[in-house]
């Protein structure tokens, strides 16, 4: 059995109805009864005799100028872990151990008292002091106060930074004349100038950029090791003269080759690809492999065939030969090689060859070392489903080749088949619901078309892809088929930057089995049109920007914008070779005429979006979460309405959490509770805040609140108060909050989280925010579980 996380379904376990009971003080109740129950336990209860518990350790700064928001983090020694912003959860589970047992579970998911240690005091107000110095203020001075009482220690840095010392001079000294323009050249992106405070960490920078330059500028052996600094701060009070000075090979030691810092080329490459037999090649550059290629000053060597076409090689090396070494296009070629999903692992190493001397050119011989993945592989996974709040099962048979034609193409083929149990309607009328399908996808190494890669500035090799897929899909109302095929490009503008183009992606929707009663709930509804069959024939773009900062920081930037446009084609095909237009029915909502290929509607409309993302990890226990999403489709011309497959919804697992999904909107439109949840619309707003904080074990808890509705944005659309209107929208806001507990596994991540509502858009003015206007009850709840993070 496989799982496999973050899954894209929207997955909820909605609670039946139930008689409305009102929560009178229960709630209260239990939320004091737990409070009385944490600051009843004793937090001192395995602090020994004669020792105090350190109950808190703050470090404050007498400078508004300053900012840093981990001092924290250079204490020796820090107060027991708090989630919440105050409670200390760890310590209340390890103080309800038992004492008769050294190892017990509790102890296990806790965490120990810490005990105030007067060393580590001193030694945490050294390495604030240590921590002013390199951030420049060199007369800072620290000072700290210990309180004792009943077993409890608090300590207080108070920290005065003092003046801080600013650069009030920088000159570079370089001592080899053949680096003097690119160092000098290149001042203008230095990490500081004069007037900035002396901050070691950016003289550090400073020194990776420098190093960095040289080494792509064709220095092979340039290390910071012959960078370092003079500063000088005796002559001017608070002032500092800074002296980098950028050394040449002498200091290595007499027996040098030459004084000055030799520039290399690269000469050839040798390529093993394959397993090698024993490890001699690692250790000593001995092969034993049975087959090799010349090719100009390419030499492959493997076992009995070549495995790859040689022009997959080629097409990954950035450097061309004869050309200067430099790092950027080195690093380049490792990431290409990792891309393709070729190798275990990738070994690249160089050897100086053509050893003149005092000669300032030198040439050096790359190796590749390319040890082969298993080339064909397959998988069978079975998970359990909930989705929309439908228990089901769904089984996964995967074959993947990974290098079918030996141009490092990618064949995979998926198919799919699942079944879950829906509850729906007044009467909770049970129903099967059974999906299958099947996906073919070859991915390919480049861009299969003529397309300049080199304007577009790529961080790694980009990639073609063609799929086709066919669904099946019988659901309580209606039953249908989508057949799909996709010719897209997919590649990385820098480490954090993904572009996804496809140029042709074109779906095939047929529905029919539709059921009375459903089609009779909507007919009178604009909505009724998109249930139809229809042709989308479009071209969509996304971009995406993820950076998740790994030094010094816990904080992570994600957003997403995607821009979709459909029909285009077609209706200029129709329009050029003067296609006839058809009658729609006399009992269609829409009665725009319209074009059709092979007798089916084709959809006509632009579609964007726009998701961002922001977390903030305040320590390994707590973090903050956050995500805001805009949405819109504009329908036109040959179909003046989306695809209903195009549409927004909102609620569920995954949006507005106190709503079963597609039951919120749209606007402030109340559908019938007879009627089937599938509520979807044209414009999206929504904003989530969720405080995740860790429990013990695999248990994580949160804290949410989400906001936002949908709304329709055509006139057409006659469900009442469904229209977006500037006047009004601020007004149809829906507002929910809750909690959550998750199960956080390396392979999955298994959600459950139940909301609460607190403002619904469906109630009438003045009566929209529930707890002022009536008791909470069950119908106010709703329960989602669900693989994977929200966002």
């Amino acid at each position: 059995m496989c799982f496999e996380a973050p899954m894209d379904i929207n997955v909820c376990l909605f609670l039946c109805k139930v008689k409305r009971t009102k929560f009178k003080t229960y709630g209260y109740l239990a939320t004091v009864l737990l409070v009385m129950t944490f600051s009843s336990c004793r937090m001192t209860r395995y602090v020994p005799e004669d020792e105090y518990l350190l109950k808190d350790a703050e470090v404050v700064v007498d400078e508004r100028n300053f900012e840093d928001k981990k001092l924290e983090s250079h204490l020796a020694q820090n107060e027991n872990l708090k989630i919440l912003g105050f409670l200390k959860f760890h310590l209340w589970l390890y103080n309800l151990s038992s004492k008769k047992k050294e190892e017990g579970l509790l102890k296990k998911a806790g965490e120990a008292p810490v005990i105030y240690d007067e060393g580590l005091k001193n030694k945490s107000a050294d390495q604030l002091l240590m921590f002013m110095h390199n951030k420049g203020y060199y007369q800072a001075e620290v000072n700290d106060t210990v309180i004792l009482k009943r077993k409890t220690t608090r300590v207080k840095y108070h920290i005065e930074p003092g003046t801080p010392y600013r650069i009030r001079n920088v000159n570079y000294v370089v001592n080899d004349k053949h680096l003097i323009t690119i160092v000098n050249e290149a001042r203008d992106e230095a990490y500081f100038k004069q007037g900035d405070i002396l901050d070691v960490e950016l003289l550090e920078n400073e020194r990776s950029r420098l190093t960095t330059l040289l080494r792509n500028s064709g220095y092979y052996k340039f290390s910071e090791d012959f960078i370092h600094y003079e500063i000088d701060t005796t002559r001017y009070r608070h002032l500092a003269d800074v002296d980098l000075i950028v050394e040449d090979r002498t200091v290595l030691g007499n027996d040098v080759d030459s004084k000055f810092h030799k520039k290399y080329k690269l000469d050839n490459y040798s390529v093993f690809i394959g397993e090698q037999k024993n490890q001699d090649f690692l250790i000593k550059g001995v092969h034993n492999y049975s087959d090799s290629i010349n090719d100009e000053r390419f030499t492959f060597y493997f076992n009995e065939k070549l495995p790859l076409k040689r022009s997959v090689i080629y097409k990954t090396i950035e450097m061309s030969l004869d050309d200067i070494y430099r790092q950027s296009l080195d690093d380049k070629t490792y990431n290409n090689l990792y891309t393709i999903r070729q190798f275990k692992y990738v070994d690249i190493k160089y050897n100086e060859i053509h050893q003149k001397q005092d000669s300032l050119m030198g040439f050096l011989e790359g190796q590749m070392y390319l040890p082969l993945q298993v080339k064909q592989s397959y998988s069978l996974d079975i998970e359990g489903t909930n989705t929309s709040g439908d228990l089901g099962i769904a089984g996964n048979l995967n074959y993947q080749h990974r290098n079918i034609f030996r141009g490092a193409e990618i064949f995979d083929i998926s198919l799919r088949g699942a079944t879950e149990r829906q509850i729906t309607g007044a009467d909770n009328e049970k129903y099967n619901t059974i999906e299958y399908g099947g996906t073919m996808r070859l991915t390919v190494p480049g861009f299969a078309f003529p397309i300049n890669e080199e304007k577009l500035n790529l961080h790694t090799i980009p990639f073609t892809t063609f799929s086709v897929a066919y669904n099946y899909q019988n659901r309580p109302y209606y039953t249908r088929t989508i057949v799909n095929a996709t010719l897209g490009y997919k590649w990385r503008s820098s480490e954090n930057k993904m572009h996804n183009f496809n140029l042709l992606d074109l779906n095939a929707i047929r529905i029919f089995s539709l059921d009375n009663d459903f089609i009779n709930q909507i007919k009178d509804l604009y909505i009724r049109s998109s249930y139809t069959d229809h042709i989308i024939s479009s071209s969509n773009y996304s971009f995406t920007y993820s950076k998740n900062r790994r030094n010094n920081s816990d904080d992570y930037v994600f957003y997403r914008m995607s821009l979709e446009a459909a029909g285009n084609f077609l209706w200029g095909v129709s329009n050029v070779f003067n296609r006839g237009k058809v009658e729609p029915e006399p009992d269609a909502s829409d009665q725009t005429m319209y074009y059709e290929y092979f007798d089916t509607r084709f959809a006509q409309y632009v579609r964007g979006d726009f998701d961002f993302r922001y977390g903030y990890r305040f320590d390994k226990y707590n973090m903050i979460a956050t995500r805001a999403f805009f949405g819109i489709a504009l329908p036109y011309g040959n179909f003046n309405l989306m695809p209903f497959e195009k549409q927004y919804f909102t609620g569920g697992a995954n949006g507005i959490r106190a709503w079963h999904v597609r039951s919120l909107g749209p606007g402030s439109y109340s559908a019938p509770d007879s009627e089937y949840p599938n509520q979807s619309a044209d414009l999206k707003l929504e904003a989530n805040v969720e405080y995740r904080f860790k429990l013990f074990w695999m248990l994580e808890g949160a804290l949410f609140v989400d906001a936002g509705n949908i709304w329709a944005i055509n006139s057409y659309d006659n469900r009442n108060g469904a229209v977006f209107r500037f006047n009004r929208f601020y007004n149809e806001f829906a507002v929910g909050t809750g909690t959550g507990l998750r199960i956080i596994s390396p392979y999955f991540i298994l959600r459950a989280d139940l909301g609460l509502k607190l403002r619904d858009p469906s109630l009438e003015m003045g009566q929209r925010w529930i707890h002022i206007n009536r008791g909470l009850t069950t119908d106010d709840l709703n329960f989602n579980i669900a693989i994977g993070y929200p966002f």
